[in-house]
């Protein structure tokens, strides 16, 4: 019988019982079309990550690069950056999505890049942003 450890709870289950499942529905089973997906992310953000970090750096602010750097590079929670950072959970909120004034949304570091990706002509991003995409719809065919 099982017994209740508040670090570790574990539930005993024979041989025969881990046989029986599939190896279809195990957690860490991958589709064909799942693993090509996968491959054409991390090669689309290896090919685009220089020219989006000269982006990064030529229009977000200090404070906005920082907890960007900590959420998305470093997989740090809004919680951990703002104990690190000696600030608000919903100041690093504000940083990474902005807020909404009058029924408008100003300020965060994500709308900002978005629209400097947007307005540039970087032919590497949006060659590779085509590329991804065709191969997604490869993938599914």
């Amino acid at each position: 019988m099982a017994t209740f450890n508040s670090d570790f709870w574990e539930v005993q289950a024979g041989p025969e019982y881990l046989e029986s499942v599939s190896s279809e529905r195990a957690l860490w089973f991958e589709t064909e079309m799942d693993r090509d997906r996968r491959h054409a992310t991390r090669e689309f953000f290896g090919e685009v990550m220089p020219s989006v970090t000269t982006i990064i750096d030529e229009h977000l602010t200090n404070r906005q690069r920082e907890v960007l750097r900590l959420y998305y590079f470093e997989g740090k929670t809004q919680e951990d950056i703002a104990a690190i950072l000696d600030l608000t959970q919903s100041t690093v909120s504000r940083h990474l999505f902005g807020t909404v004034r009058n029924g408008k949304k100003v300020g965060g570091a994500i709308p900002k890049l978005r629209k400097a990706v947007d307005r540039t002509a970087d032919p590497i991003i949006h060659g590779a942003l085509a590329t991804l995409q065709a191969r997604f719809e490869l993938s599914a065919a």
